[in-house]
């Protein structure tokens, strides 16, 4: 005999908890099948996130869960020139996300979901107003499926490879991100040091056509680093889906691309997915009017579409920039004035706070460096 319950939700990512959490709150059953043995393994994102957004949605980390606190952005142009930002106003933290993770599966938890690890979600068969699914070896009737299973999901288009090493080194500056630019060494992307405590950081990179380890061993070079470990973590940049909802399946957090395109991080755009589609999944369920799960992702685009579009073009030009062109578009984010604005934006919404922080002739100038269809479409809208 089936088991019954309204939601299953593939994948107990960050996504996928915090909706099990809002969709129990709000009185559904809701069972989450991890197909790890332990939800927040293996922790693959570096867990740069703004505090602010987290507490808008309802889940701020807790205690252990952040690692560090940042105060300041340094970015390295190709030839080596620094332009540092103070980020101490922004809220910026690392996050432990196996730890942070692990604290909203307690809290679905607390509200009555139910989430198994070591499960994973198999043969799905949708039907007129329910869903059957195969969790594990046991068969469970379902009103919707709730698909939070990551990259494997995603739109296909802009996956990168990328790699993520946990170091230790007496160069890492604690407090302090950095980002390396350089568009032979990581094509459309970057390198990154996050870090993690005292002489302790997540250094990354991605680009394509390259092999992120070998980028990432050349980044080593010359550093004197202890590797604690090593991920491979493919990355997300190519904008959210078309669509959130398919039938009786619903999409959050990567699945949906609720991702950034212009750095991939998605915390906070996916805890706000996660607590959307539980608010319009619950409505449709509990007043027995299924057209209202559309409404969930009319709701999260009202937040972020308009800055997922901003993100998007500004990775259109970004994609198309040579060296030289990065040596161009340094010198006039340099200008002190343009430095102190960023210092005092919204981490959460870094496209629109670039480009209104620009204003129109800084605009100008970087259109000189590269005349795009993308540099054209942002100056129309301004």
């Amino acid at each position: 005999m089936s088991r019954i319950c309204d939601v299953v939700v593939a994948g107990g990512s960050i996504a996928g908890l915090t909706f099990a959490s809002e969709a129990a709150k709000r009185g559904l059953s809701v069972i989450v099948a991890e197909e790890h043995p332990e939800v927040g393994e293996p922790e693959k994102c570096d867990g740069l996130v703004s505090l602010r957004g987290l507490r808008k949605y309802g889940y701020p980390p807790e205690g252990a869960a952040v690692q560090d606190q940042i105060t300041s952005a340094i970015l390295h142009s190709p030839s080596g020139k620094r332009l540092a930002v103070n980020a101490s106003a922004l809220d910026v933290v690392v996050l432990d996300r196996s730890a942070y993770d692990k604290q909203v599966e307690a809290a679905a938890s607390a509200a009555g979901a139910k989430v198994t690890t070591g499960s994973r979600v198999g043969d799905v068969h949708e039907k007129v107003d329910s869903v059957s699914v195969k969790v594990g070896t046991e068969d469970v009737q379902a009103k919707f499926l709730v698909d939070a299973t990551g990259p494997a999901s995603s739109p296909r288009r802009g996956i990168l490879p990328a790699a993520k090493y946990e170091v230790e080194g007496d160069w890492i500056r604690q407090h302090v991100v950095e980002v390396f630019l350089d568009a032979e060494k990581y094509p459309g992307y970057f390198a990154w040091v996050i870090p993690f405590g005292k002489h302790r950081a997540k250094v990354g990179a991605a680009g394509y056509g390259v092999s992120p380890f070998r980028a990432l061993d050349r980044f080593l070079e010359g550093r004197s680093t202890t590797v604690l470990r090593k991920v491979s973590a493919p990355i997300y940049v190519g904008g959210p889906a078309q669509s959130f909802v398919r039938g009786r399946r619903v999409y959050v957090g990567e699945s949906a691309g609720q991702v950034k395109p212009t750095t991939a991080g998605g915390i906070m755009t996916s805890v706000a997915g996660g607590v959307a589609a539980a608010k319009w999944v619950s409505s449709s369920i509990l007043e027995g009017r299924p057209p209202l799960v559309e409404r969930y992702q009319k709701e999260w685009e009202g937040d972020f579409l308009k800055e997922m579009k901003a993100m998007m073009r500004l990775r259109g030009v970004f994609e198309k920039l040579s060296n030289h062109d990065l040596e161009a578009v340094f010198s006039v984010l340099a200008a002190p004035r343009l430095v102190k604005k960023l210092s005092q934006t919204d981490f959460d919404f870094h496209a629109s706070a670039l480009l209104g922080s620009l204003g129109m002739p800084g605009l100008l100038r970087v259109a000189r460096v590269v005349a795009s269809a993308e540099v054209r479409s942002i100056l129309l809208e301004r």
